[in-house]
């Protein structure tokens, strides 16, 4: 019996080995040949990537996979130290054990300085609720910037003006391996860091610092680009020096240089230049009036635009600016405290011309409205802010921020205005203004988080303080007229020195703390305490016999206060599992407001209550698919100017009343996205769609008399509501080598108004398809294109002859291709084209083509290039708009076409060759 169990043993000991039918390998370190423990192998289906086996090496790098089915499979080892290894396996009966011997894996850091690395690495990540993109993945031209790196990353858009937008959301922030870079301004980090010093770039929604701390939402979120550098890019010196000149007087300098060591990373940037390059970020950009390259969308009240311009400041005129700034931030003892520091300085002078051609349509008439304008203005800011973060313990942390910023501005303007019907003149107006303006704001926040010993067991305070002043004192004369029946009726002239001082103060606060209940639960329970105190004095003076102006016009000056209390409670409740995320909560609110005009003692007060519900889920799916859904409410309080009753004559033609009736307004908002990437067929969708209504939402009551005059305040009103969304599938056409995607967008809006006591309700709808291609070969040429339809419509239910019904058709293409000598031409093509409206004396249509030719004189330092901006002539700058019972075009200037001979110095301390990954 003994000797038969020693037998089925030995026999037993053979077997199970032949029948396990393994794939076996061992793992090492390619330069210091030792083992690679815990190292990650992973057998794939190719036609889904979905995951059939997985495993890790031993202490010895060994490791052993069960055999699947027969079939095609790829085998991915990964190690966050070491470039991925991919290869394709094909199992059938006949290999009954696979033994891939000693495989060798490359350091990430060797691969950077030494090695062109032709393993496949996975171009695009999802890991819970952030997409990662490996940069070198997607090609772009030797010097190219982050800007051009984005461009070319599926699903995310970067506009002509800079403006970022990701899975249809648009970016708030761009941080640089985690922490702010010059205050998060997208324009400073898109623009000045190269390309090829990122690793990668990671798209996810930034929480607050309480939310991410505790991991609870708070409803705070904004969409946010980090960039993580190169491991050999946080070392050394590198930067850039760009100078060029052309006709007629045309100029652009700029110059950044980065000192990296470690985490300590010191930055600083000049740029000066009248091309329009002003490198702000887009938000700013928008506060000047401009905007580059045709845009179109719905703004949030529902209203449909469009606008195209040359420049960064297109309807601000053509910008001459001088900017710069610098940049320190740093970790020690541990990464126990860190600090991050930034200062920015602007200065803008800019000439606008405009001309806006307008229809106006009311119940039982119609008619037209010229205006143009010449204005000249200069504004200067010193912007700056600090954080510092400090661990006190493995339990206890403080972060402490601060912004600072100081901006002047001086402009002066002349315009006309003139209303018209077919046959007769309405009215007409000439103005002067002058206007000079300090303002100042001051933020600061402290937050103190407490771990206990328990797991997700925290407690938090947040405390923040702002404080804003902003004075202004300008001079207005405008001389009106107003007809009847063709005939001169009566004419009178402004003419007054208006003084303007507001300043606002607010300070919040939130207690915070957590309790797991489960391993998977976590509860919250948090009260939030608000306050804020405004005060708005606005003083209009006529002139005396004298000639001095002392004399108070009474109907145009007043001086009110605003101060509200809110009370704010809250709970909510987070689920973490493998599949699911998802974070349900709820705040209620009790408001106080009070409000004073202080020039009569009246005195109102307003009490109200919410409900501020919240929901959020996200499903991490097999196939690197993502499934992500929100909701939100948020009351919106009247803001003082729609609650002040007080008039505005500096365009007498349009004057704005307050309403102190207003309620509040609730606003519900759905949004929700679709992501996946198939990393071995290179296939990919991003879509996104979403839905916001509010009740008591605000809306425009207009009265519009025989004179052309509107008067308007802000009701309250229900059935507002919009929507949007898109689709977009990439893929990779492997035999040309072509990058390929497509997908349609809607937008779908109806906004109610007030026109001379009838509800007007006018609708907007915009439906397209984009398609855009990208093809790049090394050292040989390069290509990208992105084309866009669009069927837009507007009515308006107070006239029918409002309607607008018509297509457009824009694009950008770009490209390069390299010659003999090592020359390389480039070149961009900006297109835009749309149904001419007869109502309109100009043609919109433009074909923006700018070229250059460029030569490396020492290789990836020096190089010289010669442009011709807007080579045929055409640009110009444009702007359509739907606003309710107005219909209008508006057209300004722009920079048109100028050569350039520019110089760069490309400039690195270190002594390694950056050789990107293949694709």
């Amino acid at each position: 019996m003994r000797l038969l169990n020693i037998l089925l043993f030995t026999m037993l000991f053979f077997y199970i080995p032949v029948q396990a039918q393994n794939i076996k390998g061992k793992l090492k370190d390619s330069l210091e040949n030792v083992p690679l423990e815990n190292t990650s192998i992973s057998l794939l289906q190719v036609k889904d990537s979905v995951l059939v086996v997985f495993t890790r090496a031993n202490a010895k790098g060994e490791f052993a996979l069960k055999k699947p089915a027969n079939g095609v499979y790829q085998l991915l080892i990964s190690h966050p130290k070491f470039a991925d290894f991919t290869d394709s396996l094909t199992i059938t009966e006949t290999n009954q054990e696979i033994d891939l011997g000693t495989i060798f894996l490359l350091s990430k850091r060797k691969a950077y300085e030494e090695v062109l690395i032709k393993a496949k690495v996975a171009p695009v990540r999802i890991k819970g609720d952030t997409i990662i993109y490996t940069a070198d993945s997607f090609k772009v031209r030797d010097g190219a910037n982050v800007e051009d790196l984005l461009r070319k990353l599926p699903g995310i858009q970067v506009g002509r003006n800079g403006e970022i937008k990701a899975m249809g959301e648009t970016v708030k922030n761009v941080l640089v391996d985690g922490e702010e870079f010059f205050g998060s301004d997208p324009g400073v980090a898109i623009k000045n860091l190269q390309a090829n010093a990122v690793d990668k770039v990671e798209v996810f929604d930034k929480k607050s610092d309480q939310a991410a701390f505790t991991g609870i939402d708070d409803g705070i979120k904004e969409k946010t680009i980090n960039l993580k550098l190169k491991d050999n890019k946080k070392n050394g010196y590198f930067g850039k020096v760009e100078t060029g000149g052309g006709t007629p007087d045309n100029y652009d300098v700029q110059a950044m240089i980065n000192a990296f060591k470690k985490k300590r990373k010191l930055s600083a940037f000049v740029l000066s230049g009248n091309i329009g390059n002003t490198n702000l970020g887009w938000e700013e950009n928008q506060k000047y009036g401009g905007s580059e390259g045709m845009e179109m969308g719905m703004g949030d009240g529902g209203g449909m635009w469009m606008s195209y311009s040359g420049d960064d400041f297109g309807s601000g005129g053509i910008p001459k600016n001088w900017n710069g700034g610098l940049h320190y931030s740093n970790k020690f003892n541990g990464d126990k405290q860190s600090v991050n520091f930034g200062y920015k300085y602007n200065k803008i002078n800019s000439n606008a011309e405009n001309r806006t051609y307008a229809k106006t349509f009311l119940p039982d008439t119609s008619w037209n409205d010229n205006s143009g304008s010449n204005q000249f203005s200069t504004k200067f800011r010193n912007q700056i802010n600090g954080s510092i973060e400090t661990k006190l313990d493995s339990f206890n942390v403080l972060k402490f921020t601060m912004k600072v910023m100081e901006q002047q501005s001086e402009d002066i303007s002349e315009s006309f205005n003139r209303s018209f019907t077919e046959t007769n003149p309405i009215n007409e107006s000439t103005r002067k203004n002058s206007n000079q303006a300090k303002k100042s704001t001051y933020n600061g926040t402290a937050l103190w988080m407490h771990k206990f010993k328990k797991a997700n067991r925290t407690f938090s305070i947040n405390f923040s303080a702002n404080y804003s002043e902003n004075d202004r004192t300008g001079f207005l004369y405008s001389l009106n007229k107003y007809y009847k029946n063709g005939n001169l009726l009566l004419q009178d002239t402004i003419d007054q020195q208006k003084i303007n001082a507001t300043t606002d103060n607010s300070f919040n606060t939130r207690i915070s703390y957590t309790e797991p209940l489960t391993k998977k639960l976590t509860a919250e329970i948090s009260y939030a305490l608000a306050q804020n105190y405004n005060d708005n004095n606005q003083q209009s003076f006529d002139k005396d016999a004298g000639g001095k102006y002392t004399q108070l016009a009474q109907a145009f000056s007043n001086h009110y206060t605003f101060s509200t209390i809110v009370h704010a409670p809250s709970a909510g409740i987070k689920y973490t599992g493998k599949i699911l995320t998802a974070g349900i909560g709820t705040k209620l609110g009790w408001n106080h407001f009070r409000q004073k005009n202080v020039s009569t003692n009246l005195i109102r007060t307003y009490d109200f209550s919410n409900i501020f519900p919240n929901a959020n889920f996200n499903f991490k799916l097999k196939g690197n698919k993502n499934i992500r859904l929100n909701y939100n409410g948020s009351g919106i309080a009247p803001t003082l100017n729609d609650l002040q009753p007080i008039q505005d004559n500096t365009d007498p033609f349009n004057i704005v009343i307050g309403n102190p009736d207003l309620k509040q307004s609730f606003n519900h908002n759905f949004s929700g996205n679709f992501n996946m990437w198939n990393l071995l067929k290179e296939k990919n969708i991003w879509s996104y769609a979403s839905f916001s209504t509010t009740k008591n939402d605000r809306t425009q009551y207009s009265i519009i008399d025989s004179f052309g005059r509107t008067i308007s305040k802000t009701v309250n009103i229900n059935g507002n509501f919009g929507s949007n969304g898109g689709f977009n599938y990439g893929f990779k056409w492997k035999k040309p080598g072509i990058g390929i995607g497509f997908g349609p967008n809607f937008g779908i809006s109806r906004r109610n108004d007030f026109v001379n006591g009838q509800r007007n309700i006018t609708k907007t709808t915009s439906y397209g398809i984009s398609v855009n291609m990208d093809k790049w070969v090394e050292e040989k040429m390069s290509f990208w294109m992105n084309i866009r339809y669009n069927k837009n419509r507007s009515t308006a239910s107070v006239n029918q002859a409002s309607r607008a019904d018509y297509h457009t058709l824009s694009g950008s293409v770009e490209g390069s291709v390299t010659l003999p000598w090592k020359l390389e031409i480039t070149q961009s093509i900006n297109f835009f084209a749309q149904q001419k409206d007869p109502r309109f004396p100009r043609n919109s249509n433009y074909f923006l083509w700018n070229v250059g030719i460029q030569k490396e004189i020492i290789k990836k330092v020096f190089k010289a290039r010669f442009s011709i901006n807007d080579l045929l002539n055409q640009n110009r700058g444009f702007d359509r708009s739907f606003s309710s019972f107005n219909y209008s075009e508006n057209y300004y200037n722009t920079l048109k076409r100028y050569w350039l001979v520019t110089l760069t110095y490309n400039f690195n301390s270190q002594k390694t060759k950056t050789t990107p990954n293949a694709k």
